[in-house]
């Protein structure tokens, strides 16, 4: 073999070897796309349902802290509204006249024992005098005084005797009408 033969054999199988091995490298090139063209794919479809699932999530938890939110309004505002209902009606009985106001004291003190002091308010002054005391625990056969101090509250009594304070007054009275009376009020105001 002539020199240009070997030369021009070493190029052909050089060619020959260059074409296989770039063939094998885009045949293994083909497959590692192929491979990570479907683990990306995978990958998207695992992610894609975290991704979903992690949107419903937050839009659920969402939906309830709004709902959540929304109830605790409405339960503030009905709060509100039965706390301007019983501060409406003490008022109106604070304001009731004075032969209605009268007969309401009255009903007061006839939770009154022997041996009572009896504390008005400045809005009863006029109202419960040293005489009605007096009928009145002669009708119940006890002793009563009334203290010649105004008391510190607005409307009512207080009853004091043996150690005992009876707070008969208009704030402890309509409080006490809320403790009993607020879910039979709330029922007929909000259904």
């Amino acid at each position: 073999m002539s020199k240009e033969a070997i030369i021009e054999k070493i190029i052909s199988e050089a060619e020959a070897q260059a074409k296989a091995t770039v063939s094998e490298a885009e045949k293994k090139a083909d497959e590692i796309i192929s491979l990570a063209a479907e683990q990306c794919k995978s990958y998207l479809a695992a992610n894609k349902s975290d991704i979903d699932r992690a949107v419903k999530d937050v839009a659920e938890r969402s939906a309830t802290v709004a709902e959540l939110d929304a109830k605790k309004l409405l339960l503030e505002t009905k709060s509100a509204m039965l706390d301007e209902t019983f501060r409406m009606a003490r008022e109106k009985a604070a304001n009731l006249d004075k032969t209605a106001y009268k007969k309401l004291i009255c009903g007061m003190l006839q939770c009154a024992e022997d041996g009572d002091t009896v504390t008005v308010s400045a809005r009863e002054k006029g109202i419960v005098t040293k005489k009605l005391i007096d009928e009145i625990a002669g009708k119940k056969g006890i002793k009563l005084t009334l203290n010649p101090e105004i008391g510190d509250f607005d409307g009512g009594i207080v009853l004091s005797g043996n150690g005992v304070d009876k707070n008969l007054t208009l704030e402890v009275e309509f409080d006490l009408l809320r403790d009993e009376k607020e879910s039979e009020t709330a029922t007929k105001l909000f259904g």
